[in-house]
Parts: C-alpha cells; structure tokens; sequence
C-alpha cells in the first residue's frame, strides 16, 4: 500500500468520524479536474450554522465549502482561502481553467474553500422595486438621503421574510471557519485571505490565533479599516496624474490631468449629462442623471484596477469635449449600486465600526477632497438608519500577533493602499510586507513572481522577504480614435 493511498484511506477515516461527531456537517467525497486534466480528491459540504450566534432563536443557514486534497504525499497543513467582496469561491474548485491556477498550493497543501456566509441567498438583496432615483448619480446629498431612505426599506423587508442581517460581521465568518475546522478536526491550518477575506483573517487571528500557522494576507483591510481616508483616492489620482504627465502623446493634449479633473467636476456641476443605459433587471431603456458625485463614484470604484486605469484619461478627456459614451458604459457597470441593497454586506461593513478619531479625520478630509467623502458609501449612507450590532471584541484597538504574516499590497491600490497596511503591520512581530509595483487592488497577488513564487515558497516557510514583483507597465489608451484594449470601446 503506497503513502499515498494510506493518505487517502486515513482522509476518508477521518472524515467519516467527524460526521458522525457533527451532525450539523454534511459532505460527499468527488473528483475535480483541472483545465490541464489533472485530477483532484476532494469532498464538498456544507455546515449548518445559527444565522446570528447571538440569538438562540435564530435560523440555521448553510454553509458551503470544498476541500481539495494535496498532491503531495507529505502536506503540510490545510490552508483555508477567505474570499473578497462578500462573495463565494467555492465555484472556483469546480471550474477546471480556475482550479488549474491552484496547483501551487495543492502541491503543498489540502486547499478548503469556504463561501462567505450569505453568499447563496437571494432573499438578503433588497431590490428597488419603486423606480430609479432620479438623482443617485447627482449629488452626495440626493445619494445618501436615498439610501438612507433605501435602507430604511430593506431592512423592513429582511425583517418580513424572517431574516436576521445582524447575524452578517466578520466575528460570524470567523466563526464558521472556526466551526468547519472543527468538524472537520483540523488541528492547525493557514489562512489565504484577499481584501475583505482579510478582515475575516484577521477576526480568526484575534479570536483563535493558536490554530493558525501561516496567514496570506492580500490587499489587507483590518477590522478597525473598513472606513476608509478620502485622502486615499486623492493621492491615488495624482499619481495616475504623474503618470498621464509622463506618457508623451497624451501629455501633449492633458498637460495636467488633475486640472481636467477640476474642469470636468465643474462641468458635470453646473450641467449634470444624461445617458441612456439598460435597466438591469427589465432590460428597458432607462435614462441616468449623472453628476460630479456620479462621476467621482465611477471613478472610486474603478480607479485602482489596472484593467480600467488605462482609459481614465480618454473617459476624463471625453466628457471635456461632450463625448459621453465611455460615462455610458461606466454607468451601466455600476448602476446596480442604486438598485440593490445586499443586507449581509451593509451590515458586515457597518459593525466592524470606526473609532471616534478616525470618523474626525474622514469628515475633515472629506470637506477638501475632489471627490468628498464618496470613498465610504454606501456605508457612510446607510450607517445612521442601520442597526448597531456589538463584536465581542472592540475593532478600534489593533491587532497584535505573533501569526506569521505575509502581506501582499499593489503599490496602485488605493482601497487597502500600501501605506495602510504598513500602519496595520506594526502590530505583527513575524511579518513581511510585499509591494507588487503597477498592481491594483485586484492584481496584486496574480503576478506571477507572488502567485508562483513567494505565496507558496512562504507556505513552505521560506523567507521571500527579498522578491521584487512588477506587475504591468499602463498603457493609455489614445485619447480618441480605436482602441480595442478596453471593453468600453468593444
């Protein structure tokens, strides 16, 4: 009997006795395959839950996870990813082209996907059913009354259907991962986590640090961060301004792209445009007032990918000289914003809080940034109708741990931007701090030198304290003409 089928006869073994230990664990064993055929041992489940620990009338929700079984005959301990953007992954074991692009890991590890709680359940958005607000994209005031008025709505609806939104914080996602290693009676494991995945890592550390081995954590936002400094976006847009300054043929007609920035908040000011976009859900023809708010909104959400910083200059540029139609495209990418309210998402954002101190400094920054305080909606909106829910520890204080640590940052990221997480890792004695040059917030952990190279070799224990990641250089896009490299002008 080779080591390797002894592994997997000891998997099954121990698999059978931590369901009939946990009743509230379902699985069953499959195969999955890569986009390179190779095969994969795994198993997927789901672990039910209380909606909201605190309540012990409380609903139970499911939650879904795979693991994946190592390829290596001696792995080390399972390494658990924590998704970003309130979404689930487990999809990802189950797309042969993804799976593909965790062979690093499985190479060392079991790899457990779990979805973020929530995540499969429609009943937590809230659809606009009375219309679109007219001045959602306008102006600060009109977005935040709206939502305010919006979440007033939803919530009156969650609570209808039976829901519970209060259940939905990072200390709940915690603890179903928690939860799902002991049922699963794993006795120390590492953690992969990407932007707010790292505030459910950072929840683990604090709360069960004596677990966890190693933790990844990519574009980091900690818990006492989830609001985030206008100054932020500031700076981020003059450096794609020092950029722009330096590309020659652009350069030549935006000498300044901070100045046709104030040129064309002023515009959209004075003289809101109007496009035409497609309703989401119906499909019928729906026109958007759209504003200096709706632009800088646009702009927030978009700005640090390196897949869209390329065209800032020709969206800036065009609306300069009355072309809409890149400000079209970017509306019908966001629109669902002023339509949808995801009640787990709201409320996760809003009970990991923010201190006294730094709501000061947001206020203050917010009264002289470009794009006033529109880094926090719709957060900072919907914050002062929303429900207080209390963590059972205060997320102000920062977390200190002696976990070893590896962050990895995108140097033109300026949701969870470098300086950011330099201020968090003050508070990790075993740590390493990564900077990929020319990688946003979603790039920072694909180049090839980080996923390849530093993610596992860390894993392993290694020291990459001296790996050197550069992402892409930035292509603008010509400022008119045909450009095919962007889908806004497809």
């Amino acid at each position: 009997m080779t080591n390797y089928f002894i592994c997997i006869v000891m998997l099954i073994v121990t698999m059978t006795n931590a369901i009939a230990q946990n009743p509230s664990l379902s699985l069953k064993q499959k195969k999955y395959k890569t986009s390179e055929e190779i095969v994969i041992s795994g198993e997927v489940g789901y672990l039910s839950v209380p909606e909201n620990r605190t309540n012990p009338d409380s609903r139970t929700i499911k939650i879904k996870y795979i693991r994946l079984k190592s390829l290596s005959e001696n792995p080390k301990e399972p390494v658990i990813y924590l998704e970003g953007g309130g979404s689930a992954c487990t999809w990802q074991a189950e797309n042969p082209k993804y799976l593909n692009d965790w062979i690093d890991i499985l190479e060392i590890s079991d790899l457990i996907f779990i979805d973020q709680r929530g995540t499969a359940d429609r009943k937590l958005i809230h659809i606009q059913k009375n219309g679109y607000p007219e001045n959602f994209f306008v102006s600060e005031h009109a977005a935040t009354t709206y939502y305010q008025s919006f979440s007033e709505e939803a919530l009156e609806a969650f609570e209808k259907k039976g829901l519970d939104v209060q259940g939905y914080t990072i200390e709940a996602h915690a603890e179903d991962v928690n939860a799902l290693v002991e049922a699963l009676e794993i006795d120390a494991y590492s953690i992969f986590g990407f932007s707010f995945g790292t505030s459910i890592g950072m929840a683990l550390m604090k709360l069960h640090e004596d677990k966890i081995t190693n933790a990844v954590l990519v574009s980091a936002d900690g818990p006492h961060q989830s609001f985030n400094y206008p100054s932020y976006l500031d700076s981020h847009f003059k450096k794609i301004a020092e950029m722009v300054s330096q590309n020659e043929e652009i350069s030549q007609v935006i000498p300044d792209l901070n100045v046709l920035l104030k040129q064309v908040m002023e515009k959209l000011e004075n003289k809101p445009t109007v496009v035409s976009v497609k309703h989401p859900l119906n499909k019928k023809s729906l026109d958007v007032k759209v504003g200096a708010y709706g632009l800088g909104l646009i702009l927030r959400l978009d700005i640090d990918d390196v897949n869209d910083i390329p065209v800032i200059p020709r969206l800036l540029y065009g609306i300069d000289q009355g072309d809409y139609s890149l400000l079209q495209w970017f509306v019908q990418k966001r629109i669902r914003y002023a339509l949808g309210l995801p009640g787990n998402g709201i409320n996760q954002g809003i009970a990991s809080g923010v201190s006294p101190e730094r709501l000061k400094r947001i206020q203050d920054e917010a009264e002289t940034s470009p794009f006033g305080n529109v880094v926090n909606f719709p957060f900072g909106a919907a914050v002062s109708v929303w429900p207080q829910t209390t963590l059972s520890f205060d997320t102000s204080t920062p977390l200190t741990t002696a976990v070893r640590t590896l962050f990895i940052t995108g140097d033109l990221d300026c949701r969870t931007p470098v300086q950011q997480v330099n201020e968090l890792a003050k508070g990790f004695s075993n740590v390493t701090h990564l900077v990929v040059r020319n990688a946003g917030h979603e790039q920072a952990m694909w180049d090839s030198d980080i996923w390849s190279g530093a993610i596992p070799q860390f894993l392993k224990g290694a020291d990459v304290s001296g790996i050197d990641a550069y992402y892409s250089n930035i292509k603008f896009l010509p400022l008119t003409g045909p450009a095919k490299s962007h889908p806004s002008l497809e």
